[in-house]
């Protein structure tokens, strides 16, 4: 699946997880944050956009930002955890 694939379906469905093909070592994976809101200092609440996180093999979350290659040209992103075939 696509990118924009993985943005769809983890925006509609935030209990999923992603991974791509390529990521030999396991326990990696993505996930989309459901959507949520933020108080600005003036009292008014904005949404947050979304966003996409990542728990690597060494346990630690950051937030996801893929390369041009993950965004744009690959197609081998699965539902699922690497190490683990996909569901």
């Amino acid at each position: 699946m696509s990118w924009s694939d993985l943005l769809r379906r983890g925006t509609a469905d935030p209990a999923l997880t992603f991974a791509r093909q390529k990521w030999e070592q396991p326990g990696k994976f993505v996930w989309v944050a459901p959507r949520e809101t933020v108080t600005a200092p003036t009292g008014k609440e904005y949404p947050l956009c979304v966003t996409v996180y990542f728990k690597d093999a060494d346990d630690v979350v950051k937030p996801y930002q893929p390369s041009m290659d993950g965004m744009t040209e690959a197609d081998d992103w699965y539902i699922g955890i690497s190490g683990q075939p996909p569901a």
